[in-house]
């Protein structure tokens, strides 16, 4: 009666977390280049974004919560 739930491993998570990383950049710098903007450029501007994304600290609520 006791089922026993898969963890997926961190290899696993890892991949999968690469994979739609590098699946959303793709998809930012494309929708870029149909607006006109070079690949370069568009590259450029995709890996600043995700870049600052990364790198901004996890701010805490200033509110009343509790």
């Amino acid at each position: 009666m006791t089922e026993e739930i898969k963890q997926p491993s961190a290899f696993a998570e890892r991949y999968h977390a690469e994979k739609l990383l590098k699946k959303a950049k793709k998809k930012a710098r494309k929708s870029l280049q149909a607006k006109g903007i070079p690949k370069s450029e568009a590259t450029k501007l995709v890996k600043g974004a995700v870049n600052q994304i990364a790198n901004k600290p996890v701010k805490r609520a200033a509110g009343r919560g509790g």
